[in-house]
């Protein structure tokens, strides 16, 4: 059985109230780095993709937010892809924690595609003897036109590496409650599927979800046997579950 699960950590400030980072108190800030550290451990997927990850910078001072997150959930394996980087300001992006190591690490940023923070982080991880690439992305949360066009993206991307099994994951900022074209794309174009891809439970806003913007999507060879937003609140979005095993020959 593998796990996995993704987040958006909203630069790790609490869902209520929804504080810019600059405004929460360091200590604040570090204290729910915590709690979220505490949900990531006691759920022990075995890979996690965030979203909204901000490193050591203007916000948390000399503490590097990733770094915290995973050593006080148990991370061994740490990705992060700095999709945007302010020199003294910030570096933010998208990453993977992993109970296993990550191989065949790559990071890009959505360049040309605005906004500027946005991108994505793939790496290859074995399970049960066989390598599988997994995706942490973060898509446009404004326009379905440039969704479609970092999905593109993506799905290029993928089809340059190795033929594999993948499992794409993240925040995919689809509105409409169903997957949206770019999703719809990256379901076609790289044979991925969802449960109930045509609705589904909300992840966002955390304190009351309307919108389903955070997906997982698999190929075939994997099979979903759980799939569900968590009810701990630790982010303006809720953290997504899942665990899949193999098909029968996949």
């Amino acid at each position: 059985m593998l796990k996995v699960l993704t987040l958006n950590i909203a630069h790790g400030v609490p869902s209520i109230p929804v504080p810019l980072p600059f405004l929460l108190p360091r200590a604040k800030l570090l204290d729910h780095l915590d709690q979220m550290a505490g949900l990531l451990a006691r759920e022990n997927a075995d890979v996690v993709a965030l979203q909204e990850v901000d490193r050591a910078g203007l916000f948390s001072g000399t503490v590097d937010p990733l770094e915290r997150l995973a050593t006080r959930a148990g991370y061994a394996h740490v990705f992060h892809g700095a999709h945007l980087h302010l020199r003294g300001l910030c570096t933010r992006g998208t990453a993977l924690l992993s109970h296993r190591p990550l191989r065949e690490t790559h990071s890009e940023r959505f360049k040309g595609i605005a906004p500027v923070d946005k991108g994505y982080v793939v790496a290859a991880v074995e399970d049960e003897g066989r390598l599988l690439d997994v995706v942490s992305t973060h898509l446009d949360f404004a326009s379905e036109r440039r969704r479609q066009q970092q999905a593109l993206h993506i799905i290029e991307a993928l089809q340059r590496r190795p033929p594999r099994p993948r499992l794409v994951m993240g925040d995919m900022n689809s509105r409409q409650g169903n997957p949206g074209v770019g999703i719809e794309q990256m379901m076609k174009q790289l044979a991925l599927h969802t449960p109930e891809p045509g609705g589904g439970e909300p992840t966002y806003e955390a304190h009351a979800p309307t919108m389903r913007l955070d997906w997982i999507l698999a190929s075939p060879e994997l099979r979903f046997t759980h799939y569900r937003p968590l009810a701990e609140r630790v982010s303006d979005h809720l953290a997504l579950k899942a665990e899949l095993e193999w098909s029968v020959g996949g």
